[in-house]
């Protein structure tokens, strides 16, 4: 974007000549699914200070709970993930979180379930990480505010699955094996696993939007994964492969 003198701008200085950033009092119907609030921009700046980001590019992607911008620091890029403190409903996300044990000590109230929501994916990421799972590299976190490696090239992010040129066979396999090095060795479900959250980039896939995430102790995680592995096997029939789920699901948990 640029101003009127032809002077490039951030994301970011848009958002605030346009008015993005409120209180959440003063947010109405017109507001309400605004980014930025006060507490927002306290922790953008949080975060900016410690990690030694530059600057703030382009949004990389914008949904009803999160946005994600592209950022760089020493001229590399990141990724710069902030969960909608005015959009983001815990009624949402309880079943993500009550009943995972790794949070079973956290008692968050309304204006801190947000934070806990950006703990458990940067959990999540260190998980996938340990484990040799293909995702994000997790670099820290604050508040609402996660910041992760950028997946892409200098001139765009990589494509979401169901936007990317691949060969689905090569492609299908590799997220099989991934399920299951997700479930034996990190332990955890992805529970909202489709060709939208996973980006492909150099023939590979990657998965992303890990906050729902739960432990494999979970008292709901195995519907979680059969919901998972319903939604890749029912994709990738539709692109030719001969996919099924009860065998997926075995070769996932041994069961």
């Amino acid at each position: 974007m640029k101003e009127d003198s032809g002077k490039e701008i951030s994301a970011l200085a848009a958002l605030l000549a346009q008015d993005e950033f409120r209180t959440s009092q003063e947010l109405d119907r017109k507001t309400q699914d605004l980014v930025f609030d006060r507490r927002t921009l306290t922790a953008i700046y949080e975060v900016l200070k410690k990690s030694g980001i530059s600057h703030i590019d382009y949004p990389i992607s914008s949904g009803k709970e999160s946005v994600v911008f592209k950022a760089y620091r020493e001229e590399k890029p990141l990724v710069m993930k902030i969960f909608k403190m005015s959009t983001l409903k815990f009624q949402n996300i309880r079943q993500y979180i009550e009943g995972d044990y790794r949070f079973s000590n956290e008692r968050p109230g309304k204006s801190r379930f947000i934070y806990l929501w950006s703990k458990k994916e940067f959990s999540n990421l260190e998980a996938l990480q340990e484990a040799g799972v293909p995702a994000p590299k997790p670099i820290m976190f604050h508040k609402n505010v996660i910041l992760m490696s950028y997946i892409g090239t200098a001139r765009s992010p990589a494509p979401q699955l169901r936007d990317a040129d691949y060969d689905a066979e090569d492609v299908y396999g590799q997220i099989r094996t991934m399920i299951r090095a997700m479930y034996r060795k990190a332990a955890i479900v992805h529970a909202d696993l489709s060709e939208y959250n996973i980006l492909y980039h150099r023939k590979k896939a990657y998965f992303i939007d890990l906050a729902q995430g739960v432990s494999i102790k979970h008292p709901s995680a195995e519907a979680f994964l059969r919901r998972d592995i319903k939604n890749i096997t029912n994709y990738f029939i539709r692109k030719g492969i001969k996919a099924d789920e009860e065998k997926l699901f075995k070769f996932v948990t041994g069961k």
